[in-house]
């Protein structure tokens, strides 16, 4: 294992990912990018579903009980499938297709969005960070980072949020977006990118985290790889084509 890492070091430190990624001669995980994952997941078939036309439908009944199932998921998850959301596949389909074509590009085209500080309005590239061992790997993936408004994500968080101040007995539910002044606030769009991988088992293209902010929303292109803790155990956590996963994140939970 290690003589098959080191006859790889040229392409660990002057070359990018997919570059790496994409070489014939790639038998082994580099060092740098090497953690070893052997969690065992199950897979989850309890995962809760909201249907959204339910939360901002006029039936008074199927929204009581749409607001219930979803602060019973917030609660005893931190996750719901979210269906009916009314963002076209279309819309989602084009997106993943900009990605693909960014992510293709040559490595001089994409290097001149990468990171050079935290608050860059767009921003590529890798990092490194520390393990529970304080050592350091880099991880297997690529990523872009957009600070900007996204229209159609805003509505259904502030719908959201009205659901949960419902859920919570607030008397508006508009109280959260108004103390949090929502129609300003701050809002993240990233994609991931996770290139061929030799060996699975001894790389992880993003290690285990919370979330920042109110909601994270997840939609993925089927390829299967997301996990989530809950009770103590890992589940993979593979939502339903046009659907969105969506994590109830640290601002929300506190």
């Amino acid at each position: 294992m290690a003589s098959e890492s080191d006859s790889f070091m040229p392409f660990e430190f002057d070359s990018p990912l997919k570059l790496l990624s994409d070489s014939s001669s790639l038998k082994a995980v580099p060092s740098k990018f090497n953690l070893t994952n052997d969690r065992t997941a199950f897979t989850s078939d309890s995962l809760p579903t909201i249907d959204f036309s339910a939360l901002v439908g006029c039936d008074p009944h199927q929204r009581s009980k749409a607001v219930h199932h979803l602060a019973t998921a917030c609660q005893d998850w931190g996750f719901f499938i979210l269906v009916n959301h009314g963002v076209p596949e279309r819309l989602m389909s084009e997106m993943f297709r900009e990605m693909v074509e960014f992510f293709s590009l040559a490595d001089s085209e994409k290097k001149q969005y990468e990171a050079k500080s935290a608050s860059d309005p767009i921003k590529c590239g890798n990092f490194n960070v520390a393990n529970t061992s304080n050592q350091s790997f880099t991880l297997w993936r690529e990523y872009l980072k957009l600070y900007e408004y996204t229209q159609m994500i805003r509505v259904l968080t502030r719908k959201l949020i009205e659901a949960v101040c419902e859920a919570l007995e607030l008397n508006q539910r508009r109280y959260v977006d108004e103390i949090l002044k929502m129609e300003s606030s701050f809002q993240l769009f990233a994609t991931n990118y996770y290139p061929r991988c030799p060996q699975p088992d001894q790389a992880i293209g993003i290690p285990p985290h919370t979330d920042h902010g109110l909601f994270t929303f997840l939609i993925h292109n089927g390829v299967a790889g997301l996990q989530i803790e809950h009770d103590g155990k890992w589940f993979n956590a593979d939502s339903p084509k046009n659907s969105i996963l969506v994590n109830a994140a640290d601002q929300l939970e506190v």
